[in-house]
């Protein structure tokens, strides 16, 4: 039998086991509710992420005039906003009646060429065979689409009220970055809030930079796929030049789906102009990324395709098109937390920087206090 000496030493060491297991059952758990809630409010953190990623983008327009007129921030940003207003507003003005009825027609032309071409394809057995499975395929995903409301916030609020909170959250993000920038590293422990302020610095520098590049990339695109469209003869080009560059927001996937209508408006023409319209987009795609990307990249800094399409995959399974929209800016900013938190932290032990400064100048992007234009 153990002496009672060996019993009080081997006491301690149960002890210590116990509380370690406690430890990790307690941190399991408070793991798996907070997992549990992020997945409950996916639909809202998904549009908070959108309204970050705008906020990061007024931000940095307004950082920029200020550093070159030296005009107060809050001014600038108040002119930002006000600029895009009359923008919006005189484009409305300007081409909005036809923008509406060009809409209309693309959507009828749309349904007419679609119609067509399952007509052509029921034609033989091998098209009715693939037209049939195509018909079951879609009579199922609408019969399945009662139960996917609850994938985006429309089911609740509709697409203007979602647009609405995306908009006057990412303005107050905007117009006061440091208040949420602080709010957030009061969360962490006092050690940590060094570490934090760098890492939150630096993801909003790489949302910042991200959103412009990729803006800037929508609008050549835009004029590039419009000009080309109008000089070819295309009916509706305007309209098909915007679908273009919107849906090159998303990388790779959207460049080829923001063709597809284009292509079948084309082919409504004739075969050889739908063919010269696929060349066109062949073209342009191939000068956005070999020429333009490149040039924007050089600031913005870039992501392996295969890891942005990955993510694309994955957070469109999961979240639905507004997890597809928003997967490689989420991405993006995953990249430089993980590569900031755990690579130089944890691996590298790298400095834990300094501590951020509760009366610094109100110039803070947001996700990040001061951060470099």
């Amino acid at each position: 039998m153990p002496s009672q000496a060996q019993q009080r030493s081997a006491d301690p060491a149960i002890g210590e086991r116990l509380a370690a297991i406690e430890r990790i059952l307690r941190t399991t758990a408070i793991a798996a509710f907070l997992l549990l809630i992020a997945w409950l409010l996916r639909d809202v953190l998904l549009l908070g992420f959108a309204a970050v990623l705008l906020a990061c983008l007024l931000h940095g327009v307004a950082s920029f005039l200020h550093r070159r007129t030296g005009i107060g921030i809050d001014w600038t940003l108040a002119f930002v906003l006000v600029a895009l207003a009359a923008l919006f507003g005189g484009l409305i003005w300007w081409r909005g009646t036809d923008m509406i009825s060009q809409a209309q027609q693309l959507t009828d032309r749309l349904s007419e060429q679609v119609a067509r071409l399952w007509q052509m394809a029921s034609n033989d057995a091998w098209g009715a065979g693939i037209s049939g499975s195509v018909q079951r395929s879609i009579e199922s995903v609408t019969n399945g689409l009662p139960g996917l409301a609850t994938g985006v916030v429309t089911s609740t609020l509709g697409i203007g009220g979602s647009l609405l909170v995306v908009g006057v959250t990412a303005i107050c993000l905007a117009a006061s970055p440091r208040v949420y920038v602080n709010g957030s590293l009061r969360l962490l422990p006092r050690g940590w809030r060094p570490r934090g302020h760098e890492v939150l610095r630096e993801t909003g520098q790489a949302l910042r930079h991200w959103c412009l590049g990729q803006f800037i990339d929508m609008l050549v695109v835009t004029l590039l796929i419009g000009t080309g469209l109008f000089l070819l003869g295309v009916p509706l080009a305007l309209t098909l030049a915007l679908i273009a560059g919107l849906f090159n927001f998303v990388p790779y996937i959207g460049a080829l789906v923001g063709a597809v209508p284009a292509i079948l408006v084309a082919l409504a023409q004739s075969s050889t102009l739908a063919m010269w319209v696929a060349v066109l987009f062949l073209v342009v795609q191939t000068i956005e990324g070999n020429l333009i990307a490149p040039i924007v990249q050089k600031r913005t800094g870039t992501l392996p395709p295969a890891l942005t399409i990955v993510s694309q995959t994955v957070l469109g399974t999961l979240f639905g098109v507004l997890g597809l929209i928003l997967a490689t800016p989420f991405m993006a900013m995953l990249l430089v937390a993980v590569r900031m938190i755990y690579v130089e932290t944890v691996l590298e032990g790298a400095p834990k920087g300094d501590a951020p400064k509760e009366d610094a100048p109100h110039e803070a992007s947001p996700g990040s206090e001061a951060a470099p234009g």
